[in-house]
């Protein structure tokens, strides 16, 4: 009777470890907008993070996943992108064309994590530590002076 009483113990504490919440692990802030996206030609506006600057517009490509879609409306929304740990040197919010499936053409940087807190200048590196959330990496986005992929290149160091 005691070895099953035991069991049953072992096996309730188990359960209950398996029901706590697994810790977030990303970067969460906030968006700022300073202009709202054109709703008819906007697919998509979302958040996107690089481990490094990228140099070609193959390397544009090889982003980490993506935050969920950002609303398109109101003057800011909260963010959130799953990361894994490490150092992470370019986060972008980037608004896609409509209709337009060549990424390469479609995206466009509205703005970018910065130091100074404006839209384009030096981008700034941030780190995400093992089961935590980098929290307060705000972003300005300006959905009325977007760069083009070939625009983002002459700009990043």
């Amino acid at each position: 009777m005691q070895v099953s009483f035991l069991l049953a113990l072992a096996l309730c504490a188990a359960c209950a470890h398996a029901l706590d919440p697994v810790p977030f692990q990303g970067v969460g802030g906030t968006v700022v907008y300073l202009s709202e996206p054109e709703g008819a030609s906007t697919d998509w506006v979302r958040v996107l993070a690089y481990r490094d600057l990228p140099q070609s517009e193959l390397e544009l490509l090889g982003f980490e996943p993506p935050s969920d879609t950002l609303p398109r409306q109101g003057l800011s929304t909260p963010y959130v992108v799953a990361l894994e740990p490490g150092e992470y040197a370019w986060l972008v919010v980037v608004w896609k064309e409509r209709g337009n499936d060549n990424l390469l053409e479609a995206l466009r940087a509205a703005g970018w994590y910065t130091a100074s807190g404006d839209a384009f200048s030096a981008p700034a590196s941030f780190r995400v530590e093992p089961d935590s959330e980098t929290a307060g990496i705000n972003v300005i986005a300006d959905f009325a002076n977007m760069l083009t992929i070939a625009e983002v290149l002459e700009v990043l160091p």
